[in-house]
């Protein structure tokens, strides 16, 4: 099997145990609620947060990929955002995961999905960097030296004049980015639902 095997292998797997971790929390969703008033100024200010982050991760998300522009299997990207962090795209995606914990109105659930992701991607990168350095060699464990891991150092940034940019790998993360939007009605649903007691209400978290 080749490091390319591998890899989509490993993307595969990634996406499966997105969907299998989604069930729980959806199904533990459907029968909870935030203990703190839906008219509170505290709920309406974690929401709007919520939000701000959100619309902060697809963004993000889609300016790394115009950097990235599917090359990421054979070519070692080092420049704009990966220069000042060597795992954009998840840093991204975690501020998108904080901003649907913060949609809930809930702290529970924002520690819950924060946990949750940092944990599992832990791994997940230490499998990618296993595959970089495969690929890459030398090349990257002085990157890997150089730039950290999860917290930007933006006095790292270095920049190029100009960027491939392959339009469908654009559009799928841009979509993929777009999911986190979904979370937005499908919350608001299930708060209209309690209110209109055709969901129970089994627990009130703070």
């Amino acid at each position: 099997m080749t490091n390319q095997d591998t890899r989509s292998l490993l993307l595969k797997a990634r996406r499966r145990h997105t969907r299998i971790a989604a069930i729980p929390l959806l199904l533990a969703l459907l029968v909870s609620d935030s203990a703190w008033s839906q008219v509170s100024l505290l709920h309406a200010l974690y929401q709007w947060i919520g939000y701000f982050l959100t619309l902060i991760c697809v963004l993000g998300r889609g300016w790394c990929s115009a950097y990235i522009g599917g090359r990421k299997n054979y070519e070692l990207i080092t420049a704009g955002p990966y220069s000042v962090v060597r795992n954009p795209l998840y840093v991204f995606s975690f501020i998108g995961v904080a901003g649907i914990g913060f949609c809930t109105g809930t702290v529970t659930y924002l520690a819950i999905l924060t946990a949750l992701f940092a944990a599992y991607y832990q791994i997940v990168v230490w499998r990618e960097e296993k595959f970089m350095a495969e690929t890459f060699g030398q090349a990257f464990a002085d990157y890997k030296a150089r730039v950290p891991r999860w917290w930007p150092d933006f006095d790292l940034w270095q920049d190029v004049a100009e960027v491939q940019v392959r339009p469908r790998f654009l559009y799928i993360t841009l979509r993929d980015g777009a999911m986190f939007f979904l979370a937005f009605p499908l919350l608001r649903l299930i708060e209209y639902l309690h209110g209109l007691g055709a969901l129970p209400v089994l627990l009130r978290l703070p």
